[in-house]
């Protein structure tokens, strides 16, 4: 087992665009009243002006979320992820709207990209992210983020993976976190280590120091525990072989039946 130090994604990606599940029928897109659509097309535009100015413009002045999240914190969390990644680019997508009171409850799908530069060595983000919003007067007061995929590679050839792993666990329960390895090993050495971490705005963007082992099989296959409460927690797993490397993070949300 070797002690390496890399930089670890923790899916500061999600905390700005992520509501409660409402009991209500949900809709098709392209249904939506004129607002819905103003409302993400304003979202994406500011996203991808990358100004978190114009962005904490769309959040109501006393919204917070059920990770912690608050509007000081979205705009603290921006300002460090455009200065490593300044080229992020946002394709946001209404996925269905239904009404709520006043306001509605819209679920988007959000497709990100980008790349940073660290030491010599370019970095490559891809990562989806399906949210849900509860929206009053143009603005969002509450927002839960229904799942996350982030994928970082770096280097010519990083290991091609296939992660399985669930989306939602009651408290309590058991699950599987399988990274498997997609092209054959043969005499090549892989070294990997998995982690979960709860999701922190504390520990946004931090840098822990990992211990990766060699892969004696084509991944990693860890079985965890959720806690007995409900959240939500990252899953999280580094690959490195010698044409690159793969970080891959998961969202697992724990909630009650």
């Amino acid at each position: 087992m070797g002690k390496y130090s890399y930089w670890f994604w923790g899916c500061a990606l999600g905390v700005v665009l992520g509501g409660w599940a409402s009991a209500g029928q949900a809709l098709p897109p392209e249904s939506a009243p004129e607002a819905v659509k103003t409302f993400v097309r304003q979202l994406d535009e500011a996203m991808n002006q990358r100004n978190p100015d114009s962005v904490l413009n769309l959040y109501s002045s006393n919204f917070s979320d059920r990770d912690g999240y608050n509007r000081e914190v979205i705009a603290k969390s921006l300002t460090r992820l455009w200065q490593r990644f300044p080229n992020l680019t946002y394709r946001t997508e209404l996925t269905n709207w239904q009404p709520q009171g006043q306001g509605f409850v819209v679920d988007l799908q959000t497709r990100i990209q980008g790349t940073e530069t660290q030491k010599g060595r370019q970095f490559n983000l891809a990562s989806i992210l399906k949210t849900r919003q509860t929206l009053s007067q143009g603005q969002i007061q509450r927002q839960e983020i229904l799942s996350e995929q982030t994928q970082l590679t770096s280097g010519k050839e990083p290991p091609q993976v296939t992660v399985n792993a669930p989306e939602v666990v009651a408290p309590g329960q058991r699950f599987d976190f399988d990274v498997i390895v997609q092209e054959p090993l043969q005499d090549e050495q892989v070294l990997g280590t998995a982690m979960t971490m709860a999701v922190n705005p504390e520990q946004l963007l931090e840098n822990p120091r990992l211990s990766l082992e060699v892969l004696s099989s084509g991944g990693l296959f860890k079985t965890g525990q959720a806690p007995n409460t409900p959240g939500s927690q990252w899953l999280s797993a580094v690959l490195v072989r010698q044409g690159g490397i793969t970080v891959v993070t998961r969202r697992l949300r724990v909630a009650v039946p």
